[in-house]
């Protein structure tokens, strides 16, 4: 892993960005942050950070962006991407009804092979990031599993949370290594040894970083996304994580 593939997924800073999005992407520059994925655009516009992060000489690695938003407004978020030079919109999430059965998950895999098609006619690769419930059986099979078989490669990539893949129950360096081609991205959060916090910065908690990051770098990814849900300082926090990643 080069540093310069490090990112910050800004959803951790969001409190700050909320406030000030150009003056926390100054602050997350200052740090060393190379990188940079969204999550929204705070109290800013895209012209705006796009001037900025261009005078920063920090990249747009991905943007999260809601299905709705993708199903609905899809020509817009596309715009907005190329404007910021961010090669992958990425599903962040999705409600219940894509999820309680077979059926429904082969429904959004048909939704985001199509979504994919019309990402990459404009330039833009289309992804999908899990949380625990992916890894959960399905029907026998994992929901996750069922998402890889059914969109195509081509298509749709998928952003791999390594520490909710852990919380679901499956050990992320497997999946890293069996499924390396189609994860461009990772992301890492740490999780606690107590039960005081629900996750921590990389390196201050449990996972196997040395074989997470080995496996990604056999694997080709692409980037390395920092983030957490619950930071008990953002700011902080995802210095603490830039610092611990530097190290590795």
């Amino acid at each position: 892993m080069n540093t310069n593939q490090i990112a910050l997924q800004l959803y951790t800073v969001r409190e700050n960005t909320g406030k000030d999005m150009i003056g926390t992407l100054r602050a997350v520059a200052a740090m060393g942050y190379r990188a940079v994925e969204f999550a929204g655009y705070g109290n800013s516009t895209v012209p705006e950070i796009a001037a900025t992060l261009q005078e920063l000489g920090v990249q747009a690695a991905a943007a999260h962006t809601a299905l709705q938003r993708l199903q609905t407004e899809a020509g817009t978020v596309f715009d907005e991407l190329r404007a910021l030079g961010c090669a992958y919109a990425i599903v962040p999430f999705v409600p219940e009804e894509y999820r309680g059965s077979v059926a429904d998950v082969e429904r959004l895999a048909a939704i985001l092979n199509d979504l994919g098609a019309q990402s990459k006619q404009a330039g833009i690769q289309l992804g999908y990031h899990n949380h625990a419930f992916e890894l959960a059986q399905l029907d026998g099979q994992a929901m996750w599993e069922r998402l890889l078989a059914a969109t195509d490669p081509d298509l749709v990539v998928f952003e791999l949370d390594v520490f909710w893949a852990l919380t679901g129950g499956a050990d992320p360096v497997p999946l890293i290594q069996r499924y390396g081609a189609r994860l461009p991205l990772l992301h890492l959060k740490d999780k606690p040894a107590d039960s005081d916090r629900p996750d921590a910065p990389v390196g201050a908690g449990t996972l196997p970083w040395p074989a997470i990051l080995a496996a990604g770098q056999a694997a080709g990814t692409r980037w390395y996304i920092v983030e957490q849900d619950h930071p008990q300082n953002p700011l902080a926090d995802v210095e603490t994580s830039l610092r611990n990643l530097e190290g590795m």
